[in-house]
């Protein structure tokens, strides 16, 4: 049998090829909105080296996110957990093993109420149900198509949004205080007001728009080289937007710069050193025994992910020559501000469980890049949100290792190895459900549990920055002039809170108020839907707050393994799901329209 470094090495080949390529939003919006056929050896190559590039950045920060015992990434916590039960003294780790195997079969046995048998349990939207049919009580309650008021889940799906049972309580405070706010305050009364023509569009919605509310007719502007045609743009609309996607756009800039400036500010002396240390080959010594425990083990030359980046950097600007609407020039740019940009995504990920991204400053530096090419927009996005999202993957996986004492190297070669499987399943998996649900993830035919909401959010995506670009977007003459203003705001808010923190640090107001953890939460909505709101808020309240202060023990002992059994149920059930029942060729079921 297996031992623990063993079994958890194969564990972290799997992850790497089990990672969802963050290239199939964009690969799979050009092919669904734009008619483009994706070519499978340029997709397959695409996504490898969108997967893979991020090897040499990992070696370049594992002295300054890994190795720090403040960076203790949480999320890697409950599979910790389960691998100590799994291999410790049997006799200890029974009971434990017992309350995992009950959890996870409970979870796959409920999730079958929600999912299919009684699908109400899902979203139960009570400010709905006293609305008695009225409009307004709707879009206050609904989950799916509104602000998500009182609106309850019983589907782990929606219920594990917040990862309430491992994330930092203080996290999650943060995050749902901004979400509360926008979601329950700030958008309603925008909505009711009519501000920004509110009425006219859906309340939460990542849609485009035209004038007149219809949606946004990207053929009318665009030429057969799906370019931008202003003339016509003129004479029909500029693409417009919810005021909560509008909203979107700004509070996600703000937390963009103040994510920027916090790392600077609390972290930039120590990275700087162990910036120099790594540099000068000398290791910083941490009270660490996992640290101790790894130092024994060699590690792993910085030539060989060198090699790694090199390889992956010629094959990226051979498949980006073949794309004609591609540049080298947004693959070296982006890639190079996604690099810089995993330094204070990789803090936030390591102490608070969440990731600010570069989707924001992507958008812009690709639409500056690309105007009016909305296809190169969608391509040059991939490299700057995949290589930050593969480093923070990696890193984490890489902190993983430490826990479970796997040397650096065979570390190494297991990410490679799942990494590069990764492509040709997400492909192929990418081929198979366009091939067969192409229409309902369109929505040319209604579903409930097709819906590609990431898909759709890309089309908007290359819609707003591909033909128009920020020059056009957020002119002076623009109704959304105002969002870029929310770097700036973003940016003074951090400072200010800093300025706080240096004259009353025992505030402690890196985890009391925290504005990029507050902002991280307020831009979740409307890309997902608000009914992963209040259910996760309650669970994480009740468990990271009431059981750990109250049940230390039970906590210790259970609450990740609580966490891991009821994910694993869930993703069992689902998979049983999707392949017996959703696909095409089983069973038919009549979808209920849900709330």
């Amino acid at each position: 049998p297996w031992n623990a470094k063993e079994h958890a090495l194969i564990v972290v080949a799997y992850w790497g090829s089990c990672y969802t390529a963050y290239g199939l939003g964009p690969l799979s919006a050009m092919e669904l909105y734009y008619g483009r056929k994706i070519n499978a050896g340029w997709g397959i190559v695409f996504l490898i080296t969108t997967q893979m590039i991020g090897y040499g950045l990992v070696g370049f920060y594992r002295d300054i996110l890994v190795r720090p015992p403040k960076m203790y990434y949480p999320g890697v916590l409950p599979n910790v957990a389960l691998f100590n039960a799994m291999h410790k003294n049997p006799a200890a780790t029974k009971r434990a093993l017992k309350f995992f195997a009950i959890v996870a079969c409970a979870a796959f046995v409920w999730e079958w109420f929600p999912q299919l048998i009684f699908p109400l349990l899902a979203s139960v939207p009570l400010v709905c149900y006293f609305g008695h049919g009225h409009w307004k009580p709707f879009v206050l309650g609904s989950g799916t198509y509104g602000f998500g008021l009182l609106n309850f889940s019983f589907d782990w799906n929606y219920v594990a949004f917040w990862s309430p049972l491992y994330t930092p309580l203080w996290s999650t405070a943060h995050q749902v205080a901004g979400a509360v706010f926008t979601c329950w305050l700030l958008y309603p009364i925008l909505y009711f007001t009519n501000a920004m023509d509110a009425l006219n569009f859906a309340p939460m919605s990542t849609a485009t728009w035209d004038s007149s509310g219809q949606d946004y007719n990207i053929s009318r502007i665009m030429t057969p080289e799906f370019t931008l045609n202003k003339t016509a743009m003129d004479a029909y609309s500029l693409p417009r937007w919810s005021p909560s996607y509008a909203m979107y756009f700004f509070w996600g800039f703000a937390g963009t710069a103040a994510a920027i400036v916090y790392a600077i500010l609390w972290y930039g002396k120590d990275t700087y050193t162990n910036l120099l240390d790594s540099l000068r080959n000398r290791n910083k010594d941490y009270d660490d025994p996992y640290l101790k425990v790894m130092s024994h083990d060699p590690r792993v030359p910085h030539w060989w992910r060198d090699a790694a980046v090199l390889v992956v950097r010629i094959l990226s600007v051979m498949s980006l020559t073949v794309s004609s609407d591609q540049r080298r020039r947004g693959f070296i740019v982006t890639s190079l501000i996604s690099f810089i940009f995993t330094w204070p995504n990789g803090i936030l990920w390591g102490i608070a469980n969440i990731q600010v991204g570069m989707t924001f400053l992507s958008e812009i530096i690709s639409g500056a890049l690309f105007p009016g090419q909305p296809s190169a927009v969608l391509t040059a996005l991939v490299y700057g949100r995949q290589l930050l999202e593969q480093n923070l993957n990696l890193i984490s996986d890489y902190k993983f290792g430490f826990y479970m004492k796997i040397p650096e190297r065979e570390m190494f070669w297991g990410q490679v190895w799942g990494t590069f499987v990764g492509p040709f399943v997400n492909f192929g998996m990418m081929r198979f459900i366009l091939n067969t649900e192409g229409p309902k993830l369109t929505g040319k035919v209604p579903s409930t549990t097709w819906n590609a909401l990431q898909t759709r959010n890309y089309y908007s995506t290359s819609v707003v920055w591909g033909i128009l670009g920020p020059k056009v977007l957020f002119s002076r003459d623009s109704p959304y002039y105002w969002i870029p203003y929310g770097f700036l705001i973003g940016a003074a808010v951090m400072f200010l809170v800093w300025l706080v923190h240096r004259w009353k640090p025992n505030w402690k107001l890196e985890t009391r108020f925290n504005p990029v953890v507050f902002f991280n939460g307020i831009v979740n909505f409307p890309v997902y839907t608000t009914t992963n709101l209040m259910t996760s808020a309650l669970v994480a309240f009740t468990f990271m707050g009431y059981v750990y202060r109250y049940h230390p023990v039970w906590f210790r002992k259970y609450n990740y393994l609580l966490g891991v059994g009821l994910d694993c149920g869930t993703q069992l059930m689902q998979t049983v799901l999707v392949f017996c029942i959703n696909l095409p060729g089983s069973r038919q079921f009549n979808e209920v329209n849900l709330t």
